[in-house]
């Protein structure tokens, strides 16, 4: 990513999105391929030359991913794509997979110190802020959790659940993240009380 040809990679898979419903499949298949690759070292590059990469991707691409994928949300829950029914859920299944890919990043670095109290927390950079911090992006998760079944509903749910793990000092002020985790732990206990999805086990099994 530090040649300017692959910074435009996004853009790039951004016009199959645009295109075809297939090609819209597609351009997330690519997607969450990629953030994928550029997130788990491989064979054949150094951990220094991985981290170099996925550093440069991080700071370039992938918050523009992450919002490609909750864009692509809100147009199936709005019905603003042209889609049958089978196209419509792996359009939501590949969408929440990309969601759930994003925010589980390895955003500082493999190998952090495990004594830290930054294990288990997600380490978003403070540009995010906005669109995870923005009530339309919660709503729009637990919408598709009730809306629909498994694998796109526990998707949905794992998203919910890596917000709730995001690091205290994204947000401004206490009052700030106080009622971003209100309107999270409301979300939840509506759909425990009316048991909401819990009939599916892969449901149950995130909310365990």
């Amino acid at each position: 990513f530090d040649d300017p040809a692959h910074r435009d990679l996004a853009d790039d898979v951004t016009k199959f999105l645009q295109a075809t419903v297939d090609h819209c499949i597609l351009g997330l298949k690519i997607l969450n391929q990629l953030v994928d690759e550029l997130n788990i070292p491989t064979s054949g590059r150094t951990l220094t030359q991985h981290r170099k990469t996925s550093v440069s991707f991080r700071d370039v691409c992938l918050f523009k991913v992450l919002q490609l994928g909750l864009t692509t949300l809100k147009q199936l829950q709005t019905s603003a794509i042209s889609a049958n029914p089978q196209q419509e859920s792996i359009l939501g299944e590949q969408s929440l997979s990309l969601v759930v890919r994003c925010l589980n990043f390895d955003f500082i670095g493999t190998n952090p110190d495990e004594s830290t109290e930054d294990v288990g927390t997600i380490q978003a950079p403070t540009s995010w802020r906005t669109v995870l911090q923005d009530p339309a992006t919660t709503e729009l998760l637990f919408d598709f959790y009730a809306k629909t079944d498994p694998p796109r509903s526990s998707k949905a749910m794992e998203a919910v659940i890596l917000l709730s793990s995001i690091r205290r000092s994204l947000f401004p002020t206490d009052k700030d993240r106080a009622a971003f985790l209100g309107r999270l732990i409301s979300g939840i206990r509506e759909l425990l009380s009316n048991q909401t999805g819990l009939q599916h086990q892969d449901n149950y099994h995130q909310f365990c």
